[in-house]
């Protein structure tokens, strides 16, 4: 198989990035609505579905280059839908980072796909929720009064992402992104597989 992304791959790569990104709009937006303490932890609970997506996304193209082309397409939609900008920010940066250290090695492996994954995820919980409240919170919070958001959710961001939290975030979008990619390479070696679909040794 050829290292080089095709226009094959571009295509694949766009069509299951966006899908990725309409379960963590449609994950993001319920967790919102609950309320700050479930908002919080919502890069967590989307790494879980979107692991399965993204195993099939590598096993189909394991080449170098997916992590950053998957994590700039999603920080431009998030961008475009009024995200905050280290959202984009940490996916691009994630997405070199596991490219570069991890899918750049000789051979690419399953636990390789999911470490990148999972180390991918981790930085994503940090662009969306730690690093926006604990760094720029000042900015976060005035994009949120911008946004119409209630002072008392405000408030509730607010307190749940003081003090030992942040950290909590953070191993919580970790874990989800190991589950993700793990419950990603069962599926992929007990359906993808045995129909054919994919090749993943």
């Amino acid at each position: 198989m050829s290292k080089k992304l095709n226009a094959k791959d571009f295509i694949l790569i766009g069509v299951l990035t966006a899908l990725m990104w309409i379960l963590c709009m449609i994950i993001s937006t319920i967790m919102s609505v609950a309320g700050p303490v479930t908002n919080v932890f919502y890069p967590s609970v989307t790494a879980i579905p979107n692991g399965v997506v993204m195993m099939l996304l590598l096993a189909k193209v394991p080449k170098k280059g997916v992590f950053t082309i998957s994590g700039t397409i999603q920080g431009i939609l998030f961008l475009l839908v009024g995200g905050f900008w280290l959202i984009p920010v940490a996916l691009i940066i994630g997405g070199v980072i596991c490219d570069f250290l991890i899918m750049a090695r000789s051979k690419i492996t399953m636990k390789s796909m999911i470490l990148a994954y999972t180390i991918f995820s981790g930085i994503f919980a940090f662009g969306a929720i730690v690093g926006p409240m604990r760094f720029f919170q000042n900015a976060f919070v005035a994009a949120m009064e911008k946004n119409n958001i209630a002072q008392e959710y405000i408030d509730g961001m607010v307190r749940m992402t003081s003090g030992f939290m942040p950290v909590l975030i953070l191993l919580g979008g970790l874990l989800g992104g190991l589950l993700g990619g793990y419950i990603g390479q069962k599926a992929l070696k007990k359906h993808f597989v045995k129909a054919g679909l994919v090749s993943v040794k």
